[in-house]
């Protein structure tokens, strides 16, 4: 069962993001991205979540776009399934994407102030491999691969 909703999960985004980017003509609708759907077990609901490209205001927008064609996209999701039902769709923005940027962004500023500047040592990979015993890679171990 839970590899039959992967693959409904997985004709959903494709379908979805199909009818958004080649279908849909509102020009409220911005660039956006599907990333993921959530399906429910009894297939009565998915939950379609977008990325959108912009400011908070584009990002409204677009949703409000998306939102107000559920109907054409839900029409096209129930002729590609082949199931008895069609779960009723929901659109919902997915701000995943910008929450991993500022992560990253906190992570650039903390190593900044670290006493090293946010550079990492370099060492040279071959004296590396010549001092470490338990390296396997050890070039003086008489080991070649022409040997094989």
């Amino acid at each position: 069962m839970r590899l039959r909703i992967e693959r409904l999960r997985e004709i959903i985004r494709e379908t979805a993001a199909e009818v958004i980017l080649h279908e849909l003509t509102d020009p409220r609708i911005g660039f956006c991205t599907v990333t993921r759907v959530a399906l429910s077990d009894d297939l009565s609901h998915c939950d379609i979540f977008v990325s959108v490209l912009g400011e908070d205001n584009i990002k409204s927008r677009t949703l409000h776009g998306l939102v107000n064609a559920r109907g054409v996209i839900q029409k096209r999701i129930a002729a590609q399934l082949k199931t008895r039902t069609t779960p009723h769709v929901n659109i919902e923005l997915d701000e995943s994407i910008e929450k991993s940027f500022a992560v990253m962004n906190k992570i650039k500023e903390a190593r900044a102030t670290d006493s090293d500047g946010g550079v990492a040592p370099t060492v040279d990979p071959d004296e590396a491999s010549k001092k470490d015993p338990k390296n396997t890679d050890n070039l003086e171990s008489g080991f070649d691969d022409d040997d094989l």
